[in-house]
C-alpha cells in the first residue's frame, strides 16, 4: 500500500507541474506587449490608448508657444540584441504634438536630449 501510495503522490506532482510550466508559457506568449499595428500617425492619444493600453511611462512633456510634446514609453516582451542591455524588453517611444500622435519607434531609435528637434519637426505637420 505505502507503494501505490507514493506512486499516487509523484503523479499527482507530476501532473501539476506539467500544468504550472504549460500554463507559464501560456501567460509569457500571451503578453507580449502592445499591438502596434493597430495605431496609426494622426491618431489622437486617447485612441492610441484604447487600442495598446496605458503608456508604461510618461518620458516627457514639453510646452511650446503653439503646443505640446509629449513622449509615452510602451515596452514588448521581444529580446533586443544589445551585448550590455540587461533588460529582456523592447522599449517603444511614441512622440504626440497636441495629442496627435506623430511618430514613433524603438527608444534607441531616439535621443532624449534632442526634444528640441523633434518639436521642430512635428510642429509643421499640423
Amino acid at each position: 500500500m505505502i507503494q501505490l501510495s507514493n506512486f499516487n503522490f509523484l503523479r499527482a506532482v507530476l501532473i501539476l507541474l506539467t500544468l504550472f510550466i504549460f500554463g507559464s508559457c501560456k501567460m509569457i506568449s500571451g503578453t507580449s506587449g502592445p499591438d502596434f499595428t493597430k495605431i496609426h500617425v494622426g491618431m489622437v492619444k486617447e485612441d492610441v490608448i484604447k487600442q495598446i493600453g496605458k503608456p508604461g511611462a510618461i518620458v516627457s512633456s514639453k510646452k511650446y508657444d503653439d503646443g505640446i510634446l509629449e513622449v509615452h514609453e510602451y515596452y514588448t516582451w521581444q529580446p533586443e540584441v544589445v551585448i550590455d542591455s540587461t533588460t529582456i524588453y523592447r522599449q517603444y517611444w511614441l512622440f504626440y504634438f497636441n495629442n496627435e500622435l506623430q511618430e514613433w519607434g524603438t527608444k534607441k531609435s531616439y535621443s532624449p536630449e534632442d526634444y528640441d528637434i523633434y518639436y521642430r519637426r512635428f510642429r509643421g505637420r499640423q
